[in-house]
């Protein structure tokens, strides 16, 4: 499997930290319920709500960053430098989970923004060759 494979496969794993994350934080407020997690979570403040909220971000980014590693791996983009895009892109999903659960909101929106960047340089890697 290639690295570009393998950095989806993170990513798709990385997008439930901040759900576990928010998980502990639910049974600190009081337990969790695992009958209705979901209206549980609406009832979510501080730290926990924004762990809640990276998560939601972390599964919205994924399809397109996957859509832009098939597009790149299909169409012929170079494979070292789609590599490089990819597990950059991992390193801006981790600073920006971090960004969001210290409630840094300007700069989470400037790391979202570099990793909105490397998806669609992804799309546009075959366009180079």
């Amino acid at each position: 499997m290639t690295v570009p494979f393998w950095c989806v496969a993170i990513a798709w794993l990385m997008a439930y930290i901040p759900s576990w994350l928010a998980a502990l934080w639910q049974v600190k407020q009081g337990g969790y319920d695992n009958h209705y997690p979901r209206v549980q979570a609406q009832t979510f403040t501080g730290v926990a709500l924004r762990a809640k909220s990276a998560h939601y971000n972390s599964l919205e980014a994924l399809p397109g960053f996957a859509a832009g590693v098939f597009v790149a791996h299909l169409a012929g983009g170079d494979p070292a430098l789609a590599a490089k895009l990819c597990v950059a892109f991992l390193g801006v999903r981790v600073a920006y989970i971090a960004a969001y659960l210290a409630d840094l909101a300007a700069l989470r929106s400037t790391i979202w923004t570099v990793g909105l960047t490397l998806t669609g340089a992804l799309f546009f890697l075959p366009m180079l060759k």
